[in-house]
């Protein structure tokens, strides 16, 4: 039985703010997501060099020290050559595409990613009597979730997809077992109910122990049209039944085309 092709919900979540998202979804950290599936090698996790964010360098800002210590007598000046007059031309820097704009907003429907075989429907996910956000069904066959009271995927701002890792008892990997082997600059596509697919490309994973989870570095508004991925990692604790760590995946809109 496959759960992960049935239609997403209907429904138009609002937009809050990040202060709001910060306070109320930041319990994610300690409930999301996934009971462990007993006898399962752990999911795959992203090895320390896919943890630093890929943002470019900065040049410093400092003259750089001189290359000799200054005579002790002084020296009669030399006479300036024509070789010696010109400066050196400086090497051009490298530029960056500019980040697509953001699209308005819309329902998502479908979620790709090709690189690790994820291919779901996506369904609405809200947030619980207790103030913590919900999750989808545990099912090793359940889709992914969008939080439909942040930002849809390709507008601007962190939209906010999740899903389990592992389902309940015996049945094994659910639909983000594999999150953990994503790479810098991997591709993950969202198909809308208005008919356009936004495409991101991978900037960041972070595996991170549930108690550390920074709410603020993942869902602090952004400028550009943002995705954070969101799922369980780390070692199963048979005692309280959950994994140890989150897994945060984030990425940047880099373009879109007609679904």
């Amino acid at each position: 039985m496959k759960h992960a092709r049935k239609n997403p919900r209907n429904g138009r979540g609002r937009r809050i703010t990040a202060i709001a998202v910060t306070a109320t979804v930041g319990l994610v950290g300690a409930v999301l997501i996934g009971v462990g599936a007993r006898g399962e090698a752990p999911p795959p996790s992203p090895p320390a060099s896919e943890a630093i964010a890929d943002t470019p360098s900065l040049s410093p800002t400092s003259s750089p020290p001189p290359t000799s210590m200054p005579s002790a007598t002084p020296t009669k000046p030399q006479a300036k050559t024509e070789s010696s007059s010109k400066a050196p031309k400086p090497k051009p820097k490298p530029t960056q595409a500019a980040a697509p704009k953001p699209l308005k907003r819309s329902q998502p429907v479908r979620l790709d990613i090709p690189s690790i075989g994820v291919d779901t429907d996506l369904l609405n996910v809200g947030l619980k009597a207790d103030g913590s956000i919900g999750v989808p069904p545990l099912d090793p066959d359940a889709p992914a979730g969008w939080y439909a009271r942040g930002p849809s995927p390709g507008e601007q701002g962190p939209a906010v997809l999740l899903g389990h890792v592992t389902a309940t008892a015996d049945e094994g990997p659910a639909v983000f077992f594999k999150l953990g082997d994503l790479r810098k600059k991997d591709e993950i596509s969202v198909t809308r109910a208005d008919g356009k697919v936004a495409v991101f490309k991978v900037t960041q994973i972070i595996q991170t122990k549930k108690d550390a989870f920074s709410s603020a570095g993942t869902y602090a508004n952004t400028e550009d049209a943002e995705l954070r991925v969101i799922t369980c990692g780390g070692a199963f604790d048979k005692a309280t039944q959950r994994h140890a760590d989150n897994i945060v995946v984030h990425a940047k809109l880099v373009s879109t085309h007609p679904a």
